[in-house]
């Protein structure tokens, strides 16, 4: 039983001039057992009551009593949370009678207070003036960028014609998070804009945990930034702990967040109930689907990389759940995800099936960036997965393609999405999931890169198909990718096709950004500055530009993009390559000749050795044929013996797509089509000759 004393005031309402004596007594040091005794409360109603001033989280006793020690200042008892506190604490502990001033506000807190009259167009009372600068979250706006400050508050007022400082506060460093909750319907689309910015909004309230461990530990098992999520196992390591405390740190981390009062955390936690109404409310008379699907959707929208079950249970305690109704929900929403499978198997086998997936992958084709001509697939009977999908991951999966006659393993659901399309368009002879390990380089290290599908058409033509978001399709590190795998197009006259099933990169290639945002951005970036997103609304003024327009300018600029947190920069690279038209080629086993269309190859940064090239068809005689500059067009052999070229010779006898013609290979000797090693044959036989 705790301790009270006989004229109890448990129950009662707390008074200011009782906050007032509490907070003086626990500043000269008295135990929470004399507290209780002298206000006639609960030793638990004294550490609750202390908890509302102190800016920690999951605290002992010991360490309230020495915050307050140690912190004891100014307090007003009628503010009662603990940022406020926080902010007026760092005085020095004295008598009863005593009168503490504040310490002097901070400068920019004048700017933000200036700014504020200047926009609301209110001139406030000094009393009034000196309570504004009191308040902890002026802090937070003095210490954010002046001019995402003054764009920012500006934007506010003119569509709310009001000014909150939390909002303020909270629009400075995420656009768009105190707009109302977006329709159900661009949640369940995968809207790019909504994805963004629940995504940023999810980043920014993990950034406000007090504890740099538990702010470490979220980041990694939630996949916020530029990496997916990691395992207990992984994180354990990272941290030198065991599996079991990492779920224990991560679990405290949990519980701080989900009564956090942050800004972010706040407002991340009332998308959450409004979404996902995990208390089974509708939202403005809205039915919808059922609170477990709605989890199920905003968990693969906002983490995309985290196992389904895992990722809705979490979602369901931060949005107000308790353990039991998450873990139900988590379990319902499996449910669900098992039923929306079997329904797409169900889907599959209805007739018609085939004819819509042949007009999807024609229109996808439409959008192939060819590099060259006659490239041809490897031999089916020679494909293999060179990685496997982690059989532990609930987000990875098989599906027993009926075209091939085996389990085709997936890692996303939208590359299970894009594997049935290929398993029914009527223009794909085979494909082979994870079939090639490529190199590139990204942040100065080299890197092993699996594209997703490779596909081999009835026409005897190649594609990479790699499967993304459409806005993540401009993101630096898949830009770097991208490279790579072009440059490997190049050398074997493969097409590349970059997609998510229905959109292609050429969507946001093609976009038409306004210019007048490039000319606003340009400028700070050539200047070396790394923008975030208030930085590039703030910059772009009276246009709202959105994911898209970022991905397009990105892509067309060569600018570094990297989002989770979003981070804008001029970057190394250079502007994605212009896509080349496809000749027709006639569905034979060996692809007719066609134009030089692409520039010459490039080498693939990364461990992958280079294969030696294939000869490559002959180029159609006429007007249109292309040579090296500085090669003449060989002649073709006489009735002698015959030409025996020098390794240069060869070399330089190069087309631009990277082979040979079948006239100069005729006038080396050289069956066609060329046989293996005919390379190395010509060469011992030039050098046999000079000897």
């Amino acid at each position: 039983m705790e301790s009270k004393a006989s004229g109890s005031r448990a129950g009662l309402a707390w008074t200011e001039d009782e906050d007032e004596r509490l907070l003086e007594a626990a500043g000269r040091g008295e135990s929470l057992e004399d507290l209780a005794a002298r206000h006639g409360r609960t030793v638990g109603g004294i550490r609750a009551r202390l908890s509302r001033f102190v800016p920690l989280t999951d605290a002992g006793d010991e360490e309230l009593l020495q915050w307050l020690r140690t912190h004891a200042g100014p307090v007003r008892a009628a503010d009662h949370t603990a940022e406020r506190t926080a902010e007026r604490t760092g005085g020095r502990a004295g008598g009863r009678a005593a009168r503490r001033t504040p310490a002097a506000p901070d400068p920019r807190a004048a700017d933000v207070l200036a700014e504020w009259q200047h926009l609301t167009g209110h001139e406030l009372r000094p009393d009034r003036q000196t309570a504004f600068l009191a308040r902890p979250v002026v802090g937070t706006l003095a210490a954010a960028d002046p001019a995402v400050r003054r764009d920012t508050g500006r934007r506010l007022w003119q569509d709310t014609r009001q000014l909150l400082l939390e909002d303020w506060a909270l629009e400075c460093r995420c656009p768009g998070a105190t707009a109302p909750a977006p329709p159900w319907s661009a949640v369940a689309g995968h809207d790019d804009d909504t994805a963004m910015a629940l995504r940023e909004l999810l980043a920014a309230a993990v950034d406000e945990l007090p504890r740099e461990r538990h702010r470490r530990i979220m980041t990694l098992r939630l996949g916020v930034g530029d990496h997916e999520a990691q395992t207990l196992e992984t994180v354990a390591d990272a941290f030198g702990l065991s599996r079991e405390r990492i779920r224990q740190l991560q679990q405290k981390a949990v519980s701080a967040l989900a009564r956090a009062t942050t800004p972010a955390a706040r407002r991340f936690r009332s998308l959450l109930s409004e979404l996902g109404r995990p208390d089974g409310t509708p939202t403005d008379g809205e039915d919808g689907p059922p609170d477990a699907e709605r989890l199920l959707d905003l968990a693969r929208v906002l983490l995309p990389s985290v196992p389904p079950r895992r990722a809705v249970a979490l979602l369901a305690t931060l949005a107000g759940a308790g353990r039991l109704p998450a873990d139900n929900l988590a379990a319902q929403a499996m449910t669900i995800r098992t039923l929306r499978h079997g329904a797409a198997r169900r889907e599959a086998a209805r007739q018609g099936r085939t004819e819509r997936a042949t007009a999807r992958w024609s229109r996808l084709e439409a959008d192939v960036r060819w590099a060259g001509t006659g490239g041809s697939a490897p031999p089916r009977a020679e494909l293999e997965a060179l990685r496997e999908a982690d059989d532990e991951d609930p987000r990875s999966g098989s599906w027993e393609c009926p075209k091939l006659g085996r389990a085709v393993a997936y890692e996303s659901e939208t590359e299970l999405q894009v594997i049935q399309l290929l398993s029914f368009a009527s223009q794909v002879a085979y494909y082979q999931e994870q079939p090639l390990a490529v190199g590139y380089e990204f942040d100065g290290r080299a890197r092993t890169y699996f594209p997703d599908l490779l596909v081999a058409t009835t026409d005897g033509r190649c594609v990479l198909v790699e499967v993304k978001p459409v806005f993540e399709m401009a993101t630096a590190v898949n830009v770097a990718k991208y490279r790579a795998l072009e440059a490997l197009c190049r050398d074997h006259g493969w097409g590349l096709l970059v997609t998510d099933g229905y959109r292609t990169r050429s969507l946001v290639e093609n976009h038409p950004a306004d210019p007048r945002l490039a000319e606003a951005i340009g400028p700070l970036l050539a200047e070396g500055t790394v923008l975030g997103w208030p930085h590039v609304l703030t910059a772009a003024g009276a246009q709202r530009p959105g994911s898209l327009d970022i991905a397009a300018l990105a892509l067309r600029h060569g600018w570094e993009w990297r989002t989770r947190p979003f981070r804008l920069s001029a970057g190394r690279a250079a502007p994605a390559p212009v896509p080349v038209a496809v000749p027709e080629l006639a569905p034979t086993p060996t692809p007719l000749p066609g134009p030089d269309l692409v520039p010459a190859p490039v080498s693939v940064p990364g461990p992958v050795e280079e294969p030696e090239p294939d000869p490559g068809p002959a180029a159609v005689p006429g007007p249109r044929q292309e040579t090296l500059p500085g090669q003449d067009d060989p002649a073709p052999a006489g009735p002698g013996e015959p030409v025996c070229p020098t390794p240069e010779e060869i070399e330089a006898a190069r087309t631009p797509a990277g082979g040979w013609r079948r006239s100069q290979l005729a006038a080396w000797g050289v069956p066609w089509p060329p046989p293996k090693g005919w390379k190395q044959r010509l060469t011992a036989r030039s050098r046999s000759g000079r000897s």
